[in-house]
């Protein structure tokens, strides 16, 4: 049990390329902030091994004497409906046009991370050192397998926060860094050379929450609130009018509560398009329920007893049923997918598909060797993660 926890809180830190590498003081705020959320959450979990880090991401696993893993049984009693390993494939047979290997390391010998895919099947990759630093940035074509060098990661001598938000377009790839009073904003074209600093904007200890690049501009949000954006190629850092406020979900919608709000209530349940104006408020919980979260599409909730998960498109209606079992408190990515728990002789995970119910082993077992646990980046795209047989990278969009 306590080999399960502690694998499953390392391998965590892994698949959280989504959340900064904060300071301490910092994670202390985040962590008081989640710690209320996660009262909001405890009931799509039914797990008794829960294992949290910084970014916002939350699994459980339950498991017995000997290695073997049970179905869990939800805070209100009602079983997880963890379906057995030797009835789910491979996820690499259920959907090959998908699902690919990639080089665990470089020649260098530091792990590669995925951090995003590109339509042409080009991936944004960072590899970290020894003490899990990004500390070189990569271009990987998955079908022809060449792996090039875009550029060395280097924070400033005096940065106490390590390069963040890695996130491409317009042509560059653009991170944040900080310091005790600032964050500096970071740009590399994504044909090679050398990082230069976009901009550097005083904060007060106030950090970025989300990053992208967008219409020329790298557009961000801070924690306590607000959306600005700065010109790629350099610039004066400027506030969006309709950001006030609002935290960047994925461009063009920003919305609130953040992720880390300390107001009660689901995250991002209201949203709003920064380019057009046009505001989504996602349905109110119904009597009985409990919303936990909300993305672009759709929202995630459960029956206030905890006896059932579900999600619907944030209009309220459609609403279906998520299987209980292994979960990450947010919408399904593509507000389909959604990793669970698979039994057998050991504990193991399987991704499925809310849309057709197919239910594929991801190959990941209670392993000595570490492994990680799946989450999608931004977009809801991507899934990557790494298991004793190699690094899987999963293009969500490419499963019909």
């Amino acid at each position: 049990m306590k080999d399960i926890e502690e694998r499953l809180s390392r391998t965590l830190g892994h698949a959280a390329e989504r959340a900064p590498r904060m300071t301490a003081p910092a994670g202390e705020r985040l962590e008081t902030s989640y710690r209320r959320r996660r009262q909001r959450s405890q009931a799509l979990l039914a797990a008794a091994a829960v294992a949290v880090v910084a970014g916002g991401m939350v699994v459980g696993l339950r498991a017995v004497g000997g290695g073997q893993a049970q179905t869990a049984v939800g805070p209100s009693g009602a079983p997880s409906a963890a379906i057995s390993a030797a009835t789910a494939e491979l996820v690499e047979k259920v959907w090959p046009q998908a699902v690919w290997k990639m080089p665990v390391k470089d020649s260098a010998g530091k792990e590669l991370h995925p951090i995003a895919l590109t339509d042409d099947g080009t991936l944004l990759v960072e590899a970290r050192g020894k003490v899990e630093q990004p500390e070189t940035l990569y271009l990987y074509d998955l079908a022809g397998g060449d792996l090039r060098k875009i550029t060395d990661v280097r924070a400033p001598k005096k940065a106490e926060g390590i390069a963040a938000n890695f996130s491409m377009g317009e042509g560059v790839v653009a991170w944040w860094t900080s310091t005790k009073t600032s964050v500096r904003l970071w740009a590399a074209p994504l044909t090679g050379g050398a990082a230069r600093q976009v901009a550097e904007r005083r904060t007060g200890g106030d950090m970025i929450d989300s990053l992208a690049v967008a219409n020329g501009a790298i557009v961000f949000s801070m924690q306590k609130g607000g959306v600005f954006s700065v010109p790629v190629h350099g610039g004066q850092v400027t506030p969006i009018d309709r950001g006030t406020e609002l935290h960047l979900l994925s461009w063009p919608w920003a919305g609130s509560p953040g992720t880390w709000s300390p107001k009660d209530g689901a995250p991002f349940t209201h949203l709003v398009n920064l380019e057009t104006g046009q505001t989504s408020d996602a349905a109110p919980a119904r009597q009985g329920e409990q919303l936990l979260a909300c993305g672009v599409q759709s929202c995630i909730a459960t029956t206030s007893g905890g006896a059932k998960a579900f999600t619907r498109p944030r209009d309220g209606s459609k609403q279906q049923e998520v299987p209980t079992g292994f979960q990450i408190p947010e919408p399904p990515s593509q507000s389909r997918f959604y990793v669970r728990t698979l039994t057998s002789d050991s504990p193991g995970l399987g991704l499925y598909d809310l849309k057709s119910g197919t239910l594929a082993d991801l190959g990941i077992r209670n392993e000595a060797a570490q492994g990680e646990v799946p989450v999608a980046d931004r977009a809801g795209r991507m899934m990557t993660y790494r298991t004793v047989n190699g690094r899987y990278v999963i293009d969500l969009s490419r499963i019909p």
